[in-house]
């Protein structure tokens, strides 16, 4: 029954976006009213800025649509308040280029973080040596320091390797997306505009 369900909804994806199999193309598209609702109203800059939805959108369209097909997003809006799509096409790569080099700086601050956690994790894992070597009468101070340091030690350890593989796998997955699987962005002008979502 199980694996039943599991190979009806295999291709789940194809009834929420147009999938374009020959071509290994997945056509996500997104409405707005204007161009301001997906820029951050509060920083002011020579470019527009994208807002933090927006953004997160964009990187989860790469994980709604399996990694086999490119994914080609189209922006559609009932007002372009002016902007002419190239102008936005810029917009969208450079914001993309500086979320990536976002994206990297945090990255090289947190590795410096999960190095400094690993020389802290090899100092307690050395004194809780040392401890139990040179404390030699039992006493419940004695087990108390070592449970404590061995806690400590493997919490420690563990938040390091956290920083350095998942958190460094999910940057790097982030890039991957933009260079082998983002195929091509449009922005087009939409007749609906209403707040309702549009129906084919």
């Amino acid at each position: 029954m199980e694996k039943n369900i599991i190979r009806e909804y295999a291709n789940i994806e194809e009834d929420f976006f147009e999938i374009d199999k020959s071509c290994r193309t997945a056509s996500i598209k997104l409405r707005f009213g204007c161009p301001s609702e997906i820029f951050d109203g509060n920083c002011i800059s020579k470019t527009a800025v994208f807002n933090d939805d927006f953004i997160e959108w964009l990187s989860s369209a790469f994980e709604l649509v399996p990694s086999k097909y490119r994914v080609n997003i189209e922006i559609l809006f009932s007002d372009f308040e002016g902007w002419t799509e190239e102008e936005l096409k810029d917009v969208f790569e450079k914001n993309l280029f500086l979320e990536y080099k976002r994206k990297r700086s945090k990255e090289k601050a947190r590795a410096h973080i999960a190095y400094g956690l690993i020389v802290l994790g090899v100092v307690l894992f050395a004194a809780m040596i040392l401890t139990n070597k040179l404390w030699v009468s039992d006493s419940i101070f004695k087990e108390v320091f070592s449970y404590a340091s061995d806690i400590a030690t493997t919490v420690v350890f563990w938040e390091a390797m956290t920083i350095l593989v998942v958190e460094r796998k999910e940057n790097m997955h982030f890039a991957k997306s933009l260079a082998e699987r983002f195929g091509k962005i449009e922005f087009k002008k939409s007749a609906v505009t209403c707040e309702e979502p549009a129906k084919e």
